[in-house]
């Protein structure tokens, strides 16, 4: 059965916000949403020129996501708006990694701080937890102070560093740090 989700929350400032399953319909907006956080942070993988998919290529990811019963991408709305996204995807046609999955989030700068990241990243690992999967990774930039202190707060350990992780255009680096959540070893 596929992850589905819809939760509405509010934020430290009292704005309401909905979280729920991303849907084809969604894709323009998530593709800009890509746009705007990569322009915003050097975090993210890509720069805002990479993100080529078109709307049609990403309706049909969100559609095998919907339909897929051990992966989930949820978006969050504030005030009809996106303002933040975030994933869980596995490879159940691998046996040998179906117990893992990959953690991916962004929330627009002007709504950092305000909660959404946090919920965000607690209804994919309970979403995950359901799918059945023993553990999330997720990779970090290690400037990312904000999101590393987020991801061991919620019981994320570091099992690796890799140096020069991102080349940036200007020609410096950054690494990342290799992070699991291990659902065995949550209290």
């Amino acid at each position: 059965m596929p992850l589905r989700y819809k939760k509405e929350i509010t934020l430290k400032d009292g704005q309401d916000c909905l979280l729920r399953s991303a849907v084809a319909e969604d894709a323009q907006e998530i593709l800009e949403h890509q746009r705007i956080t990569s322009a915003e942070t050097d975090f993210m993988a890509r720069y805002p020129d990479e993100i080529c998919d078109t709307p049609e290529k990403e309706a049909y990811l969100l559609q095998a996501v919907e339909a897929d019963p051990h992966s989930i991408m949820l978006s969050a709305f504030v005030s009809g708006n996106l303002a933040g996204s975030a994933s869980v995807f596995t490879d159940k046609v691998h046996s040998r990694c179906g117990h893992r999955g990959d953690f991916g989030i962004s929330v627009k700068q002007k709504y950092w701080n305000e909660g959404i990241g946090s919920a965000l990243l607690q209804a994919c690992l309970e979403a995950a937890q359901r799918a059945g999967l023993e553990q999330v990774e997720l990779g970090v930039v290690d400037t990312n102070l904000r999101a590393f202190h987020l991801y061991r707060r919620f019981g994320f350990q570091i099992y690796g560093m890799l140096p020069n992780a991102f080349r940036y255009r200007d020609g410096s680096y950054a690494g990342e740090y290799e992070m699991v959540c291990k659902f065995s070893e949550q209290k």
